[in-house]
């Protein structure tokens, strides 16, 4: 694809002004892939993520950053000193004909410069400021430093995931955390462009990169909060002392399997060991083996033993790619850990059209991208430009549009079909007073992916009605995951409650026609649609998008399911670990010489960010078309965009990118120390001479600190081993709090590594940002909620319970859809309404 003028986008008519360094970069990103002309403000010489790597053939070139293509396509760029006088005019200027401002600065340092959000404000009353930080504008962390490893263990997620026998362990090379705030950053924009769409006013979004963290780890949160159990994916899947595999060696490298039992074990795992069976590798214990009584929980050493053996031959006699297509026939929960390489030459992502070819003439050749992260049936996101050159742009903005008078510029930036921004108070009489208040939603969800998306709505006001039954429930309800005080049951599971606050439940029997009727009923009246189930399997029940549309011409629907709708694997069935793993997250996690470290569910907390924010922007494109659409989104495809800088690694410099460890190339120390107490940790990192110095006074100056083994950062990389094993022997000595807050306040990096009971219970920047909120379950107990990774200045949301199963079936079969007593009556006795 060569670089051309943009066409149409959903957020054509917005423009951002994207100050961010690379805690934010990927939200501009995205609004500019959605059609938003996004203008890139660098200082003079160029922003500092352009020192980042991977680089082009590797020349570490300020102009060949690898990471900074990833990050900045769709954007034009321009440069300018906003520390100066003429430069916060001239930035005064830009912001006049802005929608949105997009910085990363450290909290203060925008009103310092005069330009903080109450100072832009005057300026353009309608201007949406985004301020992504490492722990948000407000509480005694604000100032602290967060680098990826702190912030990945202030945030949990380094407790959670990591390798037995080893100090817990981060995602290796770049920045996950920043990439986690920077998709909720978007959100965050969306949902107060939304707001200013109906008020005209702007607001300032603040957003928390431990926050952010946090909400992604919160599968084991949920655990503290219901049972006070610290659970790590290391020990027991389930439950248990017993550890049931996940991560198998085959011929090429590694796929992701988990024997599963109960009602679903036959269905899931039966057909494993007849693949087993039919290359003769099967014994009698495996062919005779009652999975619908294994309890994983309560498997013996014995039992999982004699599971293991013969299905760890089994794998090890094929490669992933055979593997990967006998699951594909028998719809095995089976996926590879895949490599950038074997995402590049993923059959599902070429029969999608997934890959791009994006024009680079200044280095005379195209490279291979990552396309769009959602497929839309209108205004269909595109990447419509490489990332730009320091100060490309200078001209054509600064000199040539910034010269023309302000209504002139506007109107080069207004599509045709847009009506002018609402900006006077006296238009907004009757207006709602929640976000989404009267939008109504009609989630076909389950698990994680699918109630969080909507969960999103929800929290803002919107009408949610969650279809399920109880004669096919919501897995999480039967998982026998983290439900209260050990006593089970669908309304008592901790997901549940976590993943659905805010939603309305109408319990339906979707295999009968009388329930898909229903169901119909419910999404004539809706303006948005979502479902997260299989591939095709919404279609296959007669409430596929064409019929849907039917009903209601003008709906806004969403699939997101893990592969997309389309494609050779579009209907193969997993769950979030699953995707993790064929994304590449797990083969960079964990030890260079050890084996790939599950990462959990990891996509689930990619995918809703992107949806919501893609939702928010199709009602706003039909509220000025009058069309609605079809949304197909994979959840494979989202999460690649979180690994594209080594994809293009791959791409250029046929690279496959490994775990590391906590290792980083710019740093040292750098990594998770053990402190005083029971499985308690700290992280350190040091990337420059001065917080060297500040380190070693921090520890007292030992001799070994003025070694020539680690006066400089060479010198340090080259003794990493011996350096961890030096720090250690100090940090061992105190507390992990203790270690953080004499680092921070002398300059240098560190945080404690959060246990869930840490982030839930004693963590005094969480506690004062209110980000756990306690609510009433009906049950009665008392449980808890985190509200999203952002506060909006102007737009409090409201987290309210999750629904019991089948709760309002009354409420809205009535109300809603005015039905008698009778009728309601008789389609119970049916067995349609459950």
């Amino acid at each position: 694809m060569t670089e051309e003028k943009k066409t149409e986008g959903m957020l054509s008519p917005y423009r951002v002004l994207d100050l961010t360094d690379e805690k934010g970069l990927l939200c501009g990103k995205l609004l500019g892939d959605l059609g938003a002309d996004v203008i890139k403000v660098e200082r003079p010489g160029g922003d500092s993520a352009r020192k980042i790597g991977p680089f082009y053939h590797d020349e570490a070139d300020p102009e060949k950053s690898l990471f900074w293509f990833a990050f900045n396509t769709s954007k034009r760029g321009i440069t300018l000193d906003i520390k100066t006088a003429a430069g916060q005019a001239t930035f005064k200027q830009l912001v006049e004909t802005a929608d949105f401002v997009i910085e990363s600065f450290p909290p203060g340092y925008m009103n310092r410069l005069g330009l903080g959000y109450s100072a832009l404000e005057k300026v353009n009353p309608g201007i949406i400021m985004v301020s992504v930080t490492p722990f948000g504008q407000t509480g005694p962390y604000k100032d602290y430093k967060a680098p990826d490893i702190v912030a990945w263990a202030m945030g949990g997620y380094m407790y959670a995931y990591g390798t037995t026998g080893r100090s817990p362990v981060r995602m290796s090379h770049y920045s996950q955390a920043y990439l986690n705030a920077a998709s909720r950053a978007m959100l965050g924009a969306m949902l107060a462009l939304y707001h200013r769409e109906m008020t005209g006013e702007g607001q300032q979004v603040d957003v928390s990169i431990q926050e952010s963290v946090a909400k992604s780890s919160s599968h084991h949160e949920v655990y503290w909060d219901m049972r006070k159990v610290n659970k790590q994916w290391t020990k027991g899947l389930l439950g248990g002392d017993i550890r049931l595999k996940l991560m198998w060696a085959c011929k090429d490298g590694y796929v992701l399997w988990t024997f599963f039992g109960g009602t679903g074990g036959m269905r899931r795992s039966r057909p494993l060991v007849e693949l087993l069976d039919s290359e003769g590798m099967a014994d009698d214990f495996l062919r005779e083996f009652d999975w619908e009584v294994f309890n994983t929980a309560e498997a013996t050493e014995e039992t999982v033993k004699r599971l293991e053996e013969p299905t760890s031959k089994f794998f090890m006699a094929h490669t992933k790619a055979e593997l990967l297509e006998m699951a594909v026939k028998r719809r095995l929960q089976l996926y590879p850990v895949a490599t950038t390489k074997d995402i590049l030459e993923s059959v599902q992502l070429a029969a999608r059209e997934f890959w791009v070819e994006i024009a680079h003439p200044e280095l005379g050749t195209t490279i291979t991208y990552p396309g769009a992260f959602v497929k839309t049936a209108e205004a269909p996101p595109r990447i419509s430009r490489r990332a730009p050159l320091i100060g490309e742009h200078n001209q054509e903005i600064l000199q040539k549009e910034l010269a023309l008078p302000k209504q002139e510029l506007l109107a080069l930036r207004q599509a045709k079909d847009y009506p002018a921004r609402l900006n006077r108070r006296s238009q907004r009489e009757n207006l709602p007073k929640k976000l989404f208040e009267g939008v109504k939603v009609v989630g076909f969800t389950w698990v994680v992916v699918g109630p969080a998306i909507i969960k999103a709505l929800a929290d803002y006001g919107a009408e949610v009605i969650k279809i399920e039954g109880r004669s096919h429930p919501d897995q999480l309800r039967v998982s026998g995951g983290p439900v209260k005080d050990g006593i089970p049951g669908v309304d008592r599971n901790g997901w549940v409650a976590w993943f659905n606050s805010g939603q309305l439940s109408v319990a339906l029997n979707l295999a009968t026609p009388k329930g898909v009727e229903l169901a119909k009923r419910f999404v004539a009246r809706a303006d948005i649609v979502v479902e997260n189930m299989a591939g095709g399997v919404m279609k296959r029940m007669g409430l596929g998008y064409e019929e849907l549309k039917k009903v209601k011409p003008d709906i806004i629907m969403l699939s997101a399911c893990m592969q997309g709708q389309t494609g050779p694997h579009f209907n193969l069935p997993g769950l979030g670990s699953h995707l993790a793993a064929l994304a590449g997250f797990c083969q960079i996690t964990g030890w260079p010489e050890q084996d790939p470290t599950e990462v959990g569910a990891y996509t689930d907390y990619i995918v809703p960010s992107f949806a919501a924010s893609c939702l928010a922007a199709a009602l706003l494109y039909r509220r000025h078309t009058g069309r609605g659409q079809y949304i197909d989104m994979s959840q494979y495809e989202a999460g690649a965009h979180f690994m594209a800088p080594l994809i293009l690694d791959y791409v250029v410099n046929q690279r496959i990118a490994n775990r590391m460890g906590n290792r980083h190339i710019y740093a040292a120390p750098h990594g998770a120390y053990r402190c005083r107490g029971e499985d308690r940790w700290c992280v350190v990192a040091v990337f420059t001479d001065d917080e060297w110095g500040s380190f070693a006074r921090v520890i007292g100056n030992p001799a070994w600190t003025n070694d020539s083994r680690v006066g400089t950062l060479l010198s340090r990389k080259k003794n990493e081993d011996e350096l961890d094993r030096l720090v250690e022997e100090w940090t061992i000595n105190h507390s992990p709090e203790e270690v953080m807050n004499l680092m921070q306040v002398a300059g240098v990096a560190a945080g404690v590594v959060e246990t869930c009971e840490d982030l839930m219970e004693h963590d005094p920047q969480l506690r004062q940002r209110r980000f756990f909120l306690e609510l009433d379950h009906p049950e009665g107990f008392k449980h808890h909620v985190p509200r999203h990774a952002f506060v909006l200045s102007k737009l409090p949301g409201e987290v309210r319970r999750a629904p019991l199963l089948g709760e309002h079936n009354e409420y809205a079969l009535k109300e809603l859809l005015g039905m008698s007593d009778d009728e309601i009556a008789e389609l119970v006795i049916e067995g349609v309404v459950e």
